[in-house]
């Protein structure tokens, strides 16, 4: 294998470390990268894999000490629990490693601003796991915000319905959890599985092509019909620095899977972007659509990115800002609504599928289309179950939680 190129060491085997996988598989296909070494720290999981990849020329490590003590790659990938983002990028960063770390970067706003410390102190660039930014549709609608096609973003409704079952919860030790022993979590729709859109909303809403908006404030609602710590359903409103309001709505309790949607009112036209789509209905009665371009999977192109990144200084397009936004909105979400609130039994039942027992909240569908439809929150459409929450402010936030 040729010398330029770019060597990359995935922490894990199994789970979201396939993903990272299937990007440096990507990366090697186009003879720009190589999969130098892996970590695992399962192995009587992993017993033939192992020994395939040795037998290709792949280390294969025990545990993340040890892959960087040994160096010799020049990316670290961290496919990893959430409260484990930011030590692993920070003790990859300070061994001389750049970094794809998965989403969301933190779960606190004090972690996120540590690792960009050191970024910036190293050099290292490193890279947060937001796949759709890298897509067509999103960054096809910046450009048309910037531009002027589309004008000045006034709000932005983002819903989904995306059930989860216990298997979903029983996964790994954090799923579920605000915290695990003293490290904060703060698992979610909106700080996991969903994230993605929420900073998708923040990205288009943000002043320049490049970056996100930051929130000034956050009302939320933060529910659980689960017997989790963490929430499993959020109906959130934020108004973000550059003055776009931002309503959320989510639930992994719904009956059906729908969305993600995203809803976006510009001063000339309105945008309805789903998966691989978006149509433009501009003002003066013309209509546009954008396509995703699928001959490359967006969950490789950060991995490209980071080739471009190492060989010709091109820019990170999902940044630890970027990124950064989305934990801020979370931490600020987290001090309105105060504790998570439980929906009553009485509301909730489980559905059997195929053996996976899902809870269901009794018109959980219908509430989050209607609450991203009205842009209100569950207490304001009259849910009896619901517990209305104050604004909290978040200039100058720096640290989860106040106080």
């Amino acid at each position: 294998m040729s010398d330029d190129r770019v060597k990359f060491a995935v922490v894990g085997l199994g789970g979201f470390a396939k993903s990272h996988l299937a990007g440096v598989a990507s990366v090697e296909e186009a003879g720009i990268g190589e999969l130098d070494a892996v970590v695992c720290i399962d192995p009587e999981n992993h017993v033939e894999t192992r020994v395939e990849l040795r037998s290709q020329g792949v280390r294969v490590f025990d545990d993340v000490d040890s892959l960087l003590e040994a160096g010799g790659m020049d990316v670290v990938t961290l496919p990893i629990g959430i409260h484990d983002h930011v030590p692993l990028s920070i003790a990859s960063a300070e061994a001389g490693f750049h970094v794809i770390v998965e989403k969301p970067l933190a779960a606190v706003v004090q972690d996120a601003d540590r690792l960009i410390e050191v970024r910036d102190r190293t050099g290292k660039a490193v890279i947060v796991g937001y796949q759709f930014l890298y897509s067509d549709t999103i960054q096809g609608l910046k450009d048309r915000v910037m531009d002027g096609r589309l004008g000045r973003v006034v709000s932005i409704r983002v819903s989904a319905g995306w059930p989860r079952g216990d298997a979903y919860y029983a996964r790994n030790g954090w799923a579920g959890r605000l915290k695990r022993g003293e490290d904060w979590v703060l698992d979610s729709p909106i700080n996991n599985a969903l994230s993605h859109q929420v900073t998708n909303a923040l990205f288009l809403a943000g002043r320049t092509l490049d970056t996100a908006s930051s929130v000034s404030s956050v009302q939320a609602e933060l529910y659980r019909a689960r017997d989790i710590e963490s929430l499993d359903t959020a109906s959130v409103r934020a108004t973000t620095e550059s003055g776009v309001t931002v309503h959320i709505a989510m639930s992994h309790v719904t009956e059906n899977r729908f969305g993600p949607y995203i809803v976006m009112q510009c001063e000339k036209g309105t945008v309805s972007w789903e998966i691989g789509s978006a149509r433009i209905e501009y003002g003066d009665g013309a209509e546009e659509t954008i396509e995703d371009d699928t001959k490359t999977e967006l969950r490789v192109r950060s991995f490209h990115n980071m080739v471009a990144a190492i060989h010709a200084d091109a820019p990170v397009v999902s940044t630890l800002e970027i990124a950064r936004a989305q934990t801020l909105c979370i931490n600020g979400a987290h001090e309105s609504c105060g504790d998570v609130r439980t929906i009553p039994d009485a509301f909730v039942r489980t559905v059997n599928k195929e053996g996976n027992p899902f809870r269901v909240v009794d018109g959980m569908d219908d509430l989050i289309r209607r609450g991203a439809e009205e842009g209100k929150l569950f207490s304001e459409m009259g849910v009896t179950w619901a517990v209305a929450s104050e604004e909290f402010l978040t200039t100058g936030y720096d640290s989860f939680p106040r106080g």
